[in-house]
């Protein structure tokens, strides 16, 4: 029979961060632990599967405890409102709106219409390059605008 304080492998995990995680929530909880394989598996993940993975190893006298943490899924405590999330909703006065319909689905970018006069198209015309200026387009009326 094995002492309480022997060292027993608890769990295996493939991926290095989920076993940090698992390693994080029982040194939290109190629980002395340590990882095997994690540098051969970070550095050669493909290895992952021949060694065996992350292993994950406590004290014989903590392994029920240690299985019963990492199985508990945490619930989230219960919050009121978030003044963010309604902030989130309120209109951004530094997103531009568009001055025919108040949309704010506007981006900036090359116009798609040609709004220069008559130079600027000889100009595009000559140099074979499209003159074009940046301008707002909104998406909901096709409205451009400076």
């Amino acid at each position: 029979m094995p002492s309480p304080d022997s060292v027993v492998f608890l769990e295996s995990f493939y991926e290095p961060m989920a076993a940090n995680l698992a390693r994080t929530r029982l040194e939290a909880a109190g629980i002395p632990c340590f990882l095997s394989n994690e540098n051969l598996v970070s550095l050669i993940p493909l290895y992952s599967p021949i060694t065996g993975g992350v292993r994950l190893y406590v004290l014989q006298r903590d392994a029920e405890t240690a299985l019963e943490i990492l199985h508990h899924e945490p619930v989230p405590l219960a919050t009121g409102p978030d003044v963010a999330s309604f902030a989130a909703d309120a209109p951004d006065p530094v997103t531009p709106r568009c001055p025919r319909c108040g949309s704010s689905d506007v981006a900036f970018g090359p116009a798609t219409r040609n709004t220069y006069g008559f130079w600027a198209s000889l100009l595009s015309v000559l140099l074979r390059f499209p003159v074009r200026g940046n301008r707002y387009h909104c998406f909901h009326c096709g409205h451009e605008f400076k």
